[in-house]
């Protein structure tokens, strides 16, 4: 039998590894010092990485908080589609499904500033422009696949198309975020009646099927 052995072979699975980690960092430094002041070392530094092992896996910081928004996006959908798997059952799932998620996703104020940060610094930055662009399709798709699961579910027909309503709710949610940073308590009141005025006009009940008695 032969002596020599064979290296093993599993960067593709090491270097996912890193690559959540240094999402995690991201996601804890940033909301520390922002996104202008977080540097590259002071990502690698609170993960425990080297330069070379960051770009290894991004290309840039902007390339990083993409990847950030596109992981918290997902996980978050996640959880609401946990949370809203009983909602048919509401006598009005619509605004069940409103207060269930206000409640999951209430604001992080860091993470909201950060977004902020980064949209600025996209307005001013042609190539952060491109790339949060595709970030928020990427996003708009995850909520759109939600919409559908949810409306499935819950019983409810889409009266406008799914792509229309996953746009109009993440520029209502964004928006709002923004103005929930210095408008007092009446700004959460805000949002719940922003989105039960969209989504009643944007949604309508399936007529339940008859008996075959009736």
């Amino acid at each position: 039998m032969s002596t020599t052995s064979t290296p093993r072979r599993r960067p593709p699975r090491r270097r996912a590894v890193t690559a959540e980690l240094l999402l995690d960092a991201a996601l804890e430094t940033f909301a520390d010092v922002g996104f202008a002041a977080a540097t590259i070392e002071d990502v690698c530094g609170r993960g425990g990485f080297t330069r070379g092992a960051f770009y290894s896996n991004f290309a840039s910081k902007d390339e990083l908080f993409a990847a950030l928004v596109t992981r918290e996006c997902r996980r978050d959908l996640g959880r609401a589609d946990d949370l809203l798997g009983d909602v048919s059952a509401e006598p009005d799932p619509v605004a069940a499904a409103v207060d269930r998620c206000l409640e999951l996703f209430r604001q992080d104020r860091a993470w909201t500033l950060v977004l902020a940060e980064f949209t600025l610094h996209a307005a001013r930055h042609p190539a952060a422009a491109a790339l949060l662009a595709e970030t928020r399709e990427r996003t708009c798709n995850l909520l759109v696949e939600a919409i559908e699961r949810l409306a499935g579910t819950a019983g409810i027909a889409l009266t406008v198309p799914a792509a229309d309503l996953a746009r109009a709710i993440s520029a209502l949610h964004e928006g709002v975020s923004l103005h929930q940073l210095t408008g007092g308590p009446a700004a959460g009141r805000l949002e719940r009646e922003s989105l039960l005025l969209l989504l009643r006009g944007a949604t309508s009940t399936r007529p339940s099927t008859p008996s075959p008695e009736s």
